[in-house]
């Protein structure tokens, strides 16, 4: 009986503490990506979607091309 008296006071202040901390941090904010430059920031034609396609595909394989660090071994 003391141990359950012990268990469900432990869960109540758990709960206690959880609803402080939820109240008192602010919400998450998700931070805005900078677009690349070069690109445009809004996409109104099928004609710049292509372009942005384009542009997004060069880079890629750009990347894809460049060498990687060798793997170290343990």
């Amino acid at each position: 009986m003391r141990a359950a008296l012990g268990l469900i006071s432990l869960l109540v202040v758990l709960a206690v503490v959880a609803l402080l901390t939820r109240k008192s941090l602010p919400p998450p904010t998700v931070a805005p990506v900078a677009p690349m430059p070069g690109m445009p920031t809004t996409v109104t034609t099928p004609a710049q979607a292509q372009q942005v396609q384009e542009q997004y595909r060069k880079a890629l394989d750009q990347a894809m091309q460049q060498a990687r660090p060798a793997s170290v071994e343990y």
